[in-house]
């Protein structure tokens, strides 16, 4: 049997266009689409100065729709399609004074999907406010959450191990532990570049003395 159990919540914006004259400023409306129980899709709009508007339909009213739309295929195939009407770019919000509609379609030249709305009382359109407020705050949290899971299930693994050594050794260090994989000094003091020393230079005097040595040892055997 047809429902809306798996629906998932859909919110836009769209900038209103005048349906009559004495519709007063327009301000840019958010719209919040969702199914208020299994059987039923609630629709509403706002730009949270003026009021809101309000639809609910029925699995039947929707089934309706999608006759007079004409598009064929299966119930869920239905469903599709209009979240990807109300997800498109092609999202039009017709207000009037009492009533409005919201027209989308998934491209130009496809069928579209029209719902009429009527504007809600002031305590109605405050409470359906703060449902659209929550909802989206709500919805807002879950996709962070999500890319959070995607953003460190895609880290790659020499980072992650990096990061990792990091946290142990700042942890040795904060519990005072000695890191037995840290060279100790004795390795360090053993280094090829401590045991390579620069030679000593020998002073010019010596140096010459001992040539003056040499030679007068050389005349000495001479004469």
């Amino acid at each position: 049997m047809a429902s809306f159990e798996r629906f998932e919540p859909v919110f836009g914006e769209v900038v209103p266009e005048r349906s009559d004259p004495g519709s007063g400023l327009l301000r840019r409306c958010l719209f919040h689409v969702y199914a208020s129980d299994s059987f039923h899709l609630t629709v509403h709009v706002t730009d949270f100065i003026s009021g809101a508007w309000e639809t609910i339909l029925s699995v039947s009213q929707l089934d309706d729709m999608r006759d007079t739309v004409g598009i064929g295929g299966s119930w869920s195939e239905f469903l599709d399609y209009t979240v990807a009407s109300l997800k498109s770019e092609n999202v039009k919000l017709l207000l009037g004074v009492e009533r409005a509609r919201l027209v989308s379609q998934k491209a130009k030249g496809m069928p579209r999907i029209v719902v009429n709305l009527t504007k809600m009382s002031d305590s109605s359109a405050s409470e359906a406010m703060a449902t659209l407020s929550l909802e989206l705050f709500r919805a807002f949290k879950r996709n962070q959450h999500l890319q959070g899971e995607t953003s460190t299930l895609s880290e790659p693994i020499g980072e992650k191990d990096k990061r990792d050594a990091a946290d142990n050794q700042l942890e040795r260090f904060s519990s005072g532990k000695p890191d037995v994989m840290a060279p100790s000094l004795d390795n360090r003091q053993d280094s090829p570049a401590k045991q390579s020393k620069p030679s000593k230079r020998v002073p010019a005097h010596r140096r010459t003395r001992k040539r003056g040595a040499l030679l007068q040892d050389s005349d000495e055997e001479d004469g």
